[in-house]
């Protein structure tokens, strides 16, 4: 079979017939655009995906970055890719056409970066970032900001970094050591260090502008204390480069995976020359910086959504053409033939866990895009706040429940391939290698289970979350209204009244002991994510069953009539696929959940005093 990165039949599927997107265009698009356009762009974005950027992924990994002197080098390979994907304007399609973008939805975006992530992930890290830059500065920045920096960052022209981490400021933000000392006209001098900085230093482009979190002189210790700055590599005057502002890489990280991407050590201020220019207002940067970090956590979540899609992909190519082992009901027939590893249960069982994996996460990421774009088009205050409140409560799952389900998707593939999926002749290891670092940067996996127990799930006193259960609601009705999958409706009520329970139990003990609730958030991430795709399955096995019986009605034919082994024709096959993958995972996936819901309320805290030397 033809090898792939992405799904493009469940794409269309997710964002035409789920999401019908097409509905969600601003006003001034709708003449424009329908549904076959915005299909047309989805194709194009394939076609770059697989023919330019994918190529480059053996490069970025084998060849890497290298530091030398200060500076900085990318894969050679790395730059035709690049500029191409900033010529076509695909870092900015869904930004606002004033401000250079293309003005379409949200959703369809993130489906570019799908592709674009699971042909090489190293090299989106350059526009994902480049493209959070520039939205601060659209959003908070002066009218001379914009005028110097905008353009540049969102034609690509120019990179963007986010300059969060420390030394002895990881995670505990609050603790940042960078200064910023006001100069008379209107500057700042900045002077620290940051550590981990994707994209710090490279050759891709002339100039580097970093987002560099830093307190002013003078200003309270902790998060309230932080101001955010714009440092461009090289300073700016009237959108010309000038001189050096005193920024310089220390070094690179040698990593696990993502090579192409370089992980940079950035001094600022050395020479007392460095010059920053406030983003906002003084003793706001965390709040302008959240709006950098959260849209860097939902394309954290496609960056896993993506490898684990080209991972999938591969193990099942893998699987229909390697012949090996007579079919299971034949074991005892020694002139059985022999058959592709497929047909074995266990194989079997592995590619439609994945299967069930890629394609519930897909359904997850396009619809926290998707809630974006209900926000964006609404209509009242209380319509945009309802759809903000998802998108709120939703970032944190999308993040690290897409990247925890890709390792897992990841290994089964390397395990479907067996010794092959460990060497370097197929890709897998490497998409194992590269998607590793996604639960833990952009804040770790146990960060975003501890926002969304200690923040989202009782934001506006729990209205949110219940918000979220009345879309549950809607898809368990209309389930329960078609004969044939009313089980499976009573099924998904069970496991929405075992949310709430898993919610209530873990929001009364986070009143009466913080430490044990917050010990559990990681679990209670898992077991709320686990449950958000069973939600998505329901919703997409309604559709495909309607869509079937629509198409056995033109051929004169019932339900009972259908053969699942069979299914005649390509369409049918795919729906018959969505359905019968979507009834898996709610009848061998979703039954974990009681076993998560049992961890959640139990006790076992004594850890939390136990001695450190008892480790």
């Amino acid at each position: 079979m033809a090898k792939t990165l992405i799904d493009t039949r469940d794409v269309r599927f997710v964002l035409f017939e789920q999401l019908e997107i097409d509905k969600c265009l601003s006003p001034e698009l709708r003449e424009e655009y329908d549904s076959e356009t915005l299909e047309m762009v989805v194709n194009e974005a394939e076609k770059l995906a697989v023919n330019v950027i994918a190529p480059t992924n053996k490069d970025g990994d084998k060849i890497g970055c290298r530091f030398k002197e200060g500076k900085v080098s990318v894969p050679p390979s790395f730059q035709k890719a690049y500029d191409l994907v900033c010529e076509g304007g695909w870092n900015v399609i869904s930004d606002p056409m004033e401000s250079g973008g293309q003005g379409l939805p949200k959703a369809v975006e993130i489906c570019c970066r799908e592709y674009f992530e699971a042909a090489n992930v190293a090299l989106s890290n350059y526009m994902n970032l480049t493209h959070g830059a520039g939205k601060l500065i659209e959003i908070f920045g002066t009218s001379e900001q914009k005028e110097n920096y905008l353009e540049k960052l969102y034609t690509g022209e120019w990179c963007g970094t986010m300059c969060i981490t420390e030394p002895d400021a990881g995670s505990d933000v609050g603790a940042i050591k960078t200064s910023a000392e006001r100069n008379p006209d209107g500057t700042y001098s900045i002077k620290g260090t940051k550590i981990f900085i994707t994209g710090g230093d490279h050759n891709l482009v002339e100039n580097i502008i970093h987002m560099v979190l830093a307190r002013i002189e003078g200003d309270p210790p902790g998060t309230r204390g932080l101001s955010l700055f714009l440092v461009p590599k090289l300073r700016v005057s009237d959108g010309n480069i000038g001189e050096p502002n005193d920024v310089m890489c220390t070094g690179i990280e040698e990593k696990m995976g993502i090579h192409g991407s370089p992980t940079c050590s950035l001094n600022f201020g050395d020479e007392d020359n460095c010059i920053g220019y406030l983003v906002g207002k003084e003793q706001q940067g965390i709040m302008v910086m959240f709006h950098m970090m959260n849209e860097a956590r939902q394309m954290v979540g496609s960056q896993g959504l993506g490898v684990g899609s080209a991972a999938y992909l591969e193990a099942l190519s893998y699987a229909v053409e390697r012949i090996q082992g007579v079919h299971f009901s034949q074991t005892r027939n020694p002139d059985a033939p022999k058959v592709p590893i497929i047909e074995h249960p266990d194989i079997r069982f592995s590619l439609m866990k994945m299967k069930a994996l890629v394609e519930g996460c897909r359904g997850l990421v396009y619809y926290h895009a998707h809630c974006m774009d209900r926000a964006e088009i609404a209509s009242t205050d209380e319509e945009k706040g309802r759809w903000q409140g998802m998108v709120d409560l939703l970032t944190p799952v999308c993040k690290a429940y897409s990247t925890d389900r890709s390792i897992e998707i990841c290994s089964a593939a390397i395990q479907v391939l067996g010794g092959y999926g460990y060497s370097s002749e197929f890709p897998v290891e490497q998409y194992l290698r590269d998607v590793r670092i996604t639960p833990i940067y952009e804040g770790t996996n146990g960060i975003q289970g501890i926002d969304l127990l200690t923040r989202k799930v009782v934001m506006k006193k729990g209205s949110v979350f219940q918000t979220f259960l009345s879309e549950l609601d809607k898809v368990i009705a209309k389930a329960g209204k078609l004969e044939s999958l009313s089980e499976y409706a009573s099924i998904m009520e069970k496991y929405k009244v075992i949310l709430e329970e898993g919610r209530d139990y873990l929001t009364k003990e986070m009143k009466e002991d913080s430490g044990i609730a917050m010990s559990k958030a990681t679990r209670f991430l898992e077991f709320f994510g686990d449950i958000t795709l069973g939600w998505l399955w329901l919703w997409q096995v309604v559709l495909a069953e309607q869509k079937v019986q629509a198409i056995l009605e033109q051929k004169g034919k019932t339900m009972e009539e259908l053969d699942t082994a069979n299914p005649g024709d390509k369409e049918l096959a795919y729906y018959t696929g969505k359905i019968e993958t979507g009834k898996f995972y709610l009848e061998r996936i979703m039954p974990g959940v009681i076993g998560k819901l049992e961890e959640i309320k139990s006790e076992g805290e004594d850890f939390l005093q136990m001695a450190v030397d008892c480790f």
